[in-house]
């Protein structure tokens, strides 16, 4: 039984108790939302993971050590309330941070803040944080373990708060734009986080409570050291919030020093090297403090702010604030740190200006006059900044689609890169399209070909690679030479059009790889190109990718009710862990994504050769796609023959048939005659466009419903028509059984129409018949969709009854085979119908209707059985109804609406059982084969939710009421793949304390099975009362297969003797081959020794044994040489000497069961016998009770060891513990031995009643004792087990009797 099936019967009956048990009701529904409110969910599901969510239109940042190779390389990107890490090896993601802390706080009500000094929104900010949060950047370092993140609340143009991540753990927050909690300087946001590398600050130098700039002048030299994270957060005013007073000169004390040509010289060449590490501020330069009460006056007067923060393992620390007051016009859009540049960072601004910043010392260092002519003006803004390889040059990228090559130390601007423009507005002239990212590539293979590649993105979605070497032909001389040089000519390597819809995020060149990464703005993708063609263009190494858009339809790859397999029914199939996803309105893909593994999710290809049909005709490869897919349906049953699904597609009559295992699109195109492929013909009407379709459970046809209320029958091999529902709907009838010329009934039938003596017969019909056959005629007329959309379609298990509901309000029942329609069709709804989905196991039908109801139509009784979301019902939706979904057993339908809910109805009962709310709409929903996860699309969500069922792990109390309010649930997210056992204890062993903590009498009252207690033997709750052992099943089962399993493992050919090892593996180094030679020597002693010993037939020493004492075996063997008599005339010393040299006695059983064995027997107790087998795999066990007894001959020492494992077998038989185990045991041990104990059983009855004691055979008569004991004992655990067997029988028969009597009343 299952647990949902356990769940229902005990809300059934807790609801007919008496009155008397309503303060335990109470009780229970207490303790229902206490551990609701631990586990953070609903009442039967909780957040698992999301899948298909890659990457947003936020940048990622990449780690900057270039010492490390590009497997230790890491990826952090930012994913709405959350950060993922990816390794760039395999692109798995490996870390995932908790919500951020605004999202957390504003969800459940009053929690502890992350810190003692975070700062928090206040009441004014409370309706515009009500939304959640959205993380805009996050920069994270490997070495000390933490990310920092900036964020603000949803719809805000940019960042207003950072907060601090211990790895996944969020640990502090602070406000980095003054003025946001009370709402007086809501336009200005963080644009940039410019990480300016590690360095080592006191501990004591940033005060506890979080201030700015705090220094601690005294001891400070006497301080601890930690290194920190130095980072610069590049802030900047809204254009929308910048007023006229930015045109008014300011003169702020801030002086511009121009080129500062002796202070610059003099920190570059006390820098050695480019790291960003050793470039970064040391302690002793970040003293300066900027004074923020000289600026409050002048706090509008200025677009830009530079913010210098520390980040420690334990806190942030803003350390100054830096005003851009001498620039009042500068609005700062993207910096960078350049190399060897200590303590200075170059920043671009909207208007295309460029300057160069000391913060230390918070001066302009100087503003480049390169940019500030017209003609560069009207590039538009600074979008990116480049650090080159070579010192001193910059690659700069404008919003114009032109990228310069600046020497920054000259101030000359040495080349300029176009790309040309391609669209066009509506008067004609041509957009630009800006340039989102740059890269310069640094690997060996780049040089040894005499190339420089950089790589530039763009906004249209087109990745171009350029080589900045100047190339001329090799006739010009050399004037020509110098002309290309200063002209700037460069050659494009490559250009990737469409590599990411939407337009290029960010894109890197890994360090010392020639590996480029690369993520989209909309494309939902990360993407890694090799390079290592001969042309240099790039292929796609690796890629991670998602849907653009939300998906509308989502399916298991064989759902819940279709799946015919024996490993479907515990999910071991690979198919329960895969989901079908459709995309919505601008993506046209179908994707599956694997729920265990990312690295299997696949893209279907929609044919052959479609980049290159694109590249020639000048799309881009998703115009080439098939419109959006509406309707899908799987069938496994002939999936290794032809394609096992079909789609049907938005306003599109055909239907396309593909391929699960190829991953592709195969088959025919299902279509009937007349209708053109091609889109240049004329196109089938409207009225034929699919709007429904399901297919038959044999796999060999597919039906599909239309707008026009026609039903298309198609073969799915073939792709060839068969007939209609209606059969007048299509021209060809169905093909009948010819008949033979020489039939007398046809023979009949032509002379009475050659005589008209069928007419004769039909004027004799009474008027009443022909009223009825009017009828019939009529009703036949009317058992049809006229011109109505077929909304839902269903075929029964047994291919004999189509089942079709239409915006009509009709019901349809038609047969399969002659496409009629049944006698009672059709059949009257309430309302139009919207959705169906078919049960087969219980040939139920549940109907959407446009009232918002639910009804429950049984296919065998021909009548509607439930009803669900009725109008007078508190739980029904409030939405049109987006999707249906019955559970693997048929007894609970899930719902979800547009209301943005979704309900668990408990069909016996036709009771909500539970009622979940989310932030969007739910679009689709789909459940797993063995039940255990709900699959869920959103509105404006590119991911699909996965949520866990609850009583799969854990017991769920139902209640007695059902739910009166929803559970809102939080969006699950992504899961790290790969991740560290340490991390995962942790984690774990923090929760665990976390919830004893808090909920200490809730802990004491769940079930928590520990590892320590998990193999005890499971004690029943009253006696008399069947256990099972909770073994895995491949233990006990392979005992009744044990044969075929080992023929199926005999190898195929004998070993092969290996090869011999070269002289150089003879022998290790720094041992010498003498010393060696004297360990074999005394090695091959030891072991002649040993086995001359276990064969000696030496009686000197008295001690003998037929059994080891596990325990005392060391104690014994001691106390047996120290009491070992010694001959007389010989003196300590001699006999010393002699039990040297004699050779040892080794004293050994059977097998450690036989001992085991003997111990029990003493004790009366054989659980340990159980306990041990219960550890060994099932050959050793064979092995076990093989060396009980080798056969008659044996019966002197396995006559004993026979009879004491039948007392074992018999005890467990009348304790009724582990029953499966007991009874594969039993099993095993008459299989081995079964020929033995007839043998014994056949020697007595030969031999009569024992002699007498005192006689000649007195000691045969001792066997025949053991004989009689043994026979004696297999007679009693014969009895027991039919008694144990009979006991099981009958309560499982009561029990199904049971369920069937009450199936029957509901």
């Amino acid at each position: 039984m299952s647990n949902m099936s356990k769940n229902s019967s005990s809300l059934s009956a807790t609801s007919s108790s008496s009155s008397e048990d309503s303060n335990t009701n109470n009780n229970n529904m207490d303790i229902i939302q206490e551990r609701n409110k631990i586990n953070d969910g609903s009442i039967l599901f909780q957040p698992h993971r999301t899948i298909g969510l890659i990457s947003t239109s936020q940048p990622y940042s990449i780690s900057k050590d270039k010492t490390q190779s590009h497997l230790d390389t890491f990826v952090t990107v930012p994913l709405q309330e959350r950060f993922v890490i990816y390794k760039c090896d395999s692109l798995k993601p490996v870390l995932v941070s908790n919500h951020l802390p605004g999202t957390k706080k504003k969800k459940k009500g009053n929690r502890k803040s992350y810190s003692k000094n975070s700062y928090l929104y206040s009441s004014s900010s409370t309706s515009s944080s009500s939304k959640g949060e959205k993380m805009f950047h996050a920069v994270s370092d490997s070495s000390l373990g933490i990310t920092v993140a900036t964020h603000g609340y949803k719809g805000r143009w940019s960042a207003s708060h950072m907060t601090l991540y211990k790895r996944t753990k969020c640990i502090d927050t602070r406000e980095v734009v003054k003025g946001t909690t009370s709402g007086s300087s809501s336009g200005w946001g963080v644009v940039q986080i410019l990480n300016l590398g590690r360095s080592r600050f006191p501990i004591s130098k940033r005060s506890s409570s979080g201030g700015e700039g705090h220094v601690d002048a005294q001891g400070a030299g006497e301080d601890k050291m930690e290194n920190c994270l130095l980072l610069a957060m590049i802030c900047a005013k809204h254009s929308f919030y910048q007023n006229s007073n930015d045109d008014d000169d300011i003169d702020d004390g801030v002086k511009t020093v121009g080129y500062d040509s002796s202070d610059s010289d003099s920190e570059e060449t006390s820098s050695s090297d480019d790291d960003d590490e050793n470039s970064s501020s040391d302690s002793s330069d970040d003293e300066t403090e900027v004074k923020s009460s000289k600026n409050k006056c002048k706090e509008d007067k200025y677009q830009g702010e530079i913010v210098i923060v520390i980040a420690s393992r334990y806190d942030l620390t803003i350390q100054k604030r830096i005003p851009l007051h001498h620039v009042p016009n500068f609005t700062p859009s993207v910096s960078v740190h350049p190399h060897t540049y200590l303590n200075k960072i170059l920043i671009g601004s909207t208007n295309g200006e460029l300057i160069l910043l000391n913060i230390r010392s918070g001066k302009i260092i100087h503003q480049f006059k390169c940019f500030q002519n017209k003609l560069d003006r009207n590039h538009g803004k600074i979008t990116v900044l480049e650090q080159s390889p070579a010192v001193d040059t910059l690659a700069v990228g404008t919003e114009s689609g032109k990228v310069h090559l600046v020497n920054i130390r000259m101030d000359v601007k040495l080349f300029t890169l176009t790309h040309d423009a391609t669209s066009k507005y509506s008067s004609g002239q041509r957009k630009a399209h800006g340039i989102t990212s740059l890269s310069f590539r640094t690997d060996a293979s780049a040089l040894e070909h005499g190339i420089a590649p950089l790589a530039v993105g763009q906004m249209n979605g087109t990745i171009s690679v350029w080589d900045l070497t100047p190339r001329s032909n090799a006739d010009s001389d050399d004037d020509d030479y110098a002309i290309n040089l200063m002209e700037g000519r460069r050659t494009l390597l490559c250009q990737m059009e469409n590599a990411h819809p939407g337009g290029v995020c960010r894109l890197n060149y890994l360090p010392q790889e020639p590996l480029l990464l690369s993520s989209g703005i909309k494309s939902n993708s990360l993407v890694m190109h090799i390079f290592d063609n001969p042309n240099h263009t790039g292929r796609i190494l690796r890629q991670r990718a998602g849907h653009v858009s939300p998906p509308s339809l989502i399916r298991y790859q064989y759902s819940s009710n279709g799946g015919i397999l024996a490993s479907m029914a515990d999910g071991t199939d690979a198919a329960s862990c895969q989901i079908l996803s459709c995309g919505s309105t601008g993506d046209h893909s179908l994707r599956l994504f694997s729920t265990a593994r990312s690295v299997l999710d696949r893209e279907f290809s929609q044919g052959k050769g479609l980049t290159k049909k694109a590249s020639d005709l000048g799309l881009n490869k998703a115009d080439l796609y098939l419109s959006e897919i509406v309707g899908l349906a799987t069938c496994e049953a002939r999936s290794r023959d032809w394609g096992d699904l079909v789609s049907i597609h938005k306003n599109h009559a055909m239907a396309y048939v593909w391929s699960t295992k190829r991953k592709a699109q195969c088959g025919p195109v299902l279509r009937q005659e007349g209708w053109n492929v091609s889109a240049m013909k004329v196109q089938p009407p409207k009225s034929a466009h699919a709007t429904a379709l399901a297919i038959s459970s044999c796999g060999n046809f597919a039906v599909i419903g239309t707008k026009g209320g026609v039903i298309y029958k198609y073969n799915i091999q073939s792709g060839l028509p068969r007939g209609s529902f209606p059969r007048d709907a299509t021209n060809k009838e169905i093909k009948r059984k010819t008949q033979a010329a020489g039939n007398v009934m046809r023979t009949t039938k032509m002379l009475e129409r050659g005589l008209k003596i069928h007419k004769l017969r039909e004027k004799e019909k009474d008027e009443d018949v022909l009223r009825a056959e009017k009828q019939a005629k009529m009703k036949i007329l009317q058992a049809r969709h006229q011109d109505a959309e077929v909304v839902g379609l269903a075929i029964d298990t047994l291919n004999k009854t189509l089942v079709s509901v239409g915006s009509d309000s009709k019901l349809i029942l038609w047969s399969f085979a002659t496409h009629a329609p049944h006698r009672r069709s059709p059949i009257r709804l309430s309302a139009p119908a919207t959705k169906l989905v078919h049960s087969r196991d219980s040939n139920l039908l549940a109907i959407a209707l446009e009232d918002y109801s639910v009804i429950m139509f049984d296919c065998s009784s021909l009548a509607v059985v439930r009803k669900f979301s009725l109008r007078e019902n508190f739980h029904r939706h409030t939405g049109i109804i987006t999707d249906l979904a019955f559970g693997p057993d048929g007894r609970k339908l899930f719902t979800s609406s547009l209301d943005g809910s979704l309900r668990v109805w408990d069909v016996p009962t036709s009771t909500c059982v539970d009622w979940m709310t989310f932030a969007s709409a739910p679009t689709s929903l789909a459940l797993s084969s063995t039940g255990e996860f709900l699959a869920t699309s959103h509105q404006g969500r590119l991911g699909i939710s996965l949520w866990c069922d609850r009583t799969f792990f854990q017991t769920v109390y139902l209640g007695v009421q059902p739910p009166t309010k929803p559970f809102q649930m939080d969006e699950p997210a992504a899961v790290a793949e790969e991740e560290d056992r340490g991390d995962l204890e942790l984690r774990a062993k923090e929760m665990n304390e976390s919830m004893k903590r808090n909920y200490p009498s809730i802990i004491d009252n769940m079930d928590i099975n520990d590892d320590d207690s998990r193999h005890l033997n499971p004690v029943p709750k009253k006696e008399g009362l069947i256990t099972l052992s909770g073994l895995p099943a491949a233990h006990w089962k392979n005992l009744f297969h044990l044969e075929l399993v080992k023929e199926r493992n005999k190898p195929k050919e004998a070993p092969k003797k290996p090869p011999s090892a070269p002289f150089f593996l003879q022998w290790r180094a720094g041992e010498t081959m003498a010393l060696r030679e004297d360990k074999n020597d005394q090695t091959k002693k030891n072991d002649d020794e040993e086995w001359d010993a276990a064969w000696s037939d030496d009686d000197d020493e008295k001690h003998t044994s037929t059994a080891i004492d596990f325990d005392n075996c060391n104690n014994k063997r001691k106390s047996d040489i120290a009491n070992t008599p010694q001959t007389e005339g010989h003196d300590s010393s001699q006999s010393s000497i002699i039990s040297k040299s004699k050779r040892k006695k080794v004293t050994h059983t059977r097998s450690d069961l036989v001992s085991i064995l003997q111990r029990c027997s003493q004790d009366s107790n054989f659980e340990a016998v159980t306990e041990y087998l219960a550890s060994m795999g099932p050959s050793a066990i064979d092995v076990a009770f093989s060396t009980l007894c080798h056969g008659m001959h044996d019966l002197e020492e396995g006559l004993p060891l026979l009879h004491l494992a039948s007392l074992w077998l018999l005890e467990a038989c009348q304790t009724k513990k582990n029953y499966e185990v007991i009874n594969a045991y039993i099993h095993r041990f008459l299989h081995i031995h079964s020929s033995t104990i007839s043998g014994v059983d056949a020697s007595r009855q030969q031999n009569g009643k024992p002699d007498r004691p005192g006689t000649k055979n007195y000691e045969n008569n001792v066997d025949r004792q053991l004989q009689l004991e043994l026979l004696d004992s297999i007679k009693k655990l014969r009895t027991a087990h039919h008694e144990a067997t009979e006991r099981m029988r009958n309560k499982l028969q009561q029990s199904l009797c049971l369920l069937r009597h009450f199936s029957r009343i509901v």
